[in-house]
């Protein structure tokens, strides 16, 4: 009885393992795997899901198991595309702060303590989640101070 149920369980592991698989949907191609892993040669816990004409990137980096989580946009030939990275509100440098404090949405409530910052093709921004007269809304700030409601590129 107890070899079968031994021999049950490792028929069960066996059949589960393609569910663990980083690779949710296919495989992308050699040139995104290339391209990511000369960015982000310390990346760990990564895992891939196609998005269409795109290929996100969940990973960590730094030591583990507290590393600093992002995720990575590719487009179908490989080029990066842009990097989001969560931070707390308490790691925004100031002056993006004071931007953000003395524009129009400087009366804003913070909706948590995290803001996620974007590296992009176009340029570098933060995004916040703010309340602003009963409203949620996302407001970017560029590092040289531009300030304006999120635009979506993708």
């Amino acid at each position: 009885m107890r070899k079968m149920i031994l021999m049950m369980a490792a028929v069960f592991a066996i059949l589960a393992l393609p569910a663990c698989d980083k690779y949710e949907d296919g495989r992308p191609s050699k040139n995104i795997i290339s391209e990511f892993n000369r960015m982000y040669p310390d990346a760990w816990d990564i895992e891939w899901e196609n998005e269409g004409a795109y290929w996100k990137v969940d990973f960590a980096t730094g030591s583990r198991p507290n590393g600093v989580e992002h995720n990575a946009w590719y487009d179908l030939s490989g080029n990066w595309m842009k990097t989001v990275t969560e931070v707390a509100l308490t790691a925004v440098p100031q002056k993006i702060k004071d931007y953000l404090a003395a524009s129009e949405y400087g009366d804003a409530q913070y909706e948590d303590y995290f803001v996620d910052y974007y590296e992009t093709t176009a340029g570098n921004f933060y995004r916040f989640d703010l309340h602003v007269e009963g409203y949620e809304v996302e407001v970017d700030v560029t590092e040289d101070g531009k300030v304006s409601l999120a635009g979506y590129d993708f």
